[in-house]
């Protein structure tokens, strides 16, 4: 091994040592409650070392957001590919969600945060002319992306909203197999079915503690709420006359 590839291979390392131990303290307390002084004494480094390797605590915790996102689009690309007709993609989408959703609590928690408000995204986005552009070409969904590579946004934030695209066009195509197999309900438009399954998705993994209670009340637990509601999504999409 060169010099050159050793110390990139180091730096990459520390890299990795910085963002393990930035996500063990946003998981334990949360962005607000963390500053970059915490994490260099967690990674045993000085402060100004970690300016070497991240511009700010921003940059910190967009790199762990990104983190869960490759987890969760992962998850979501294995379970629907497992399925043949286009209403199962559907659902497989929708099910991998939920697994993720169970399955990685603070990933899911943080990137709640990311989406808060906390971080004026749209104003970055617009600051440099990101624009995504949805369109079907050759029978299947792709995202068109326009950016200003003269005033670049955060690679990793970048990173993240190519992610969330990716989501949304598996969806899209999902239920253009549907559409395509006869699975799916000719008249449902794929985007706009999309976003309204995504947004549903959101919701489903932030449902309010009094309307949790409401429906333990009548027997009805998250595990078995999640199955009703996807239920009913396939009786809104299918296609009842195949």
């Amino acid at each position: 091994m060169s010099i050159k590839d050793r110390r990139k291979r180091e730096r990459e390392q520390r890299r990795n040592d910085i963002i393990n131990a930035a996500e063990k303290l946003f998981f334990a307390g949360g962005y607000d409650d963390v500053s970059m002084n915490d994490i260099a004494n967690e990674v045993e480094l000085s402060k100004a070392t970690l300016y070497l390797y991240f511009n700010n605590k921003e940059e910190l915790f967009f790199s762990i957001v990104l983190r869960g996102t490759l987890i969760l689009n992962s998850t979501i690309k294995a379970e629907v590919q497992k399925s043949k007709t286009g209403i199962d993609k559907v659902s497989a989408f929708r099910k991998a969600y939920n697994n993720f959703t169970n399955d990685y609590p603070d990933y899911m928690r943080i990137y709640k945060y990311f989406q808060s408000g906390r971080f004026d995204i749209k104003k970055i986005i617009d600051e440099n002319h990101i624009h995504d552009v949805i369109t079907e070409i050759n029978g299947e969904f792709v995202v068109k992306t326009s950016l200003d590579e003269e005033n670049l946004v955060d690679e990793y934030l970048k990173r993240i909203m190519e992610l969330r695209s990716e989501r949304l066009i598996i969806m899209c195509n999902s239920i253009k197999t549907g559409i395509d197999d006869g699975t799916i309900r000719p008249d449902v438009d794929p985007v706009e079915a999309a976003v309204l399954l995504s947004s549903i998705s959101k919701k489903m993994s932030n449902i309010p503690l009094d309307h949790e209670k409401i429906l333990e009340s009548r027997g009805i637990d998250h595990d078995k709420f999640v199955a009703d509601v996807e239920k009913l999504i396939r009786y809104m999409i299918m296609n009842s006359s195949n």
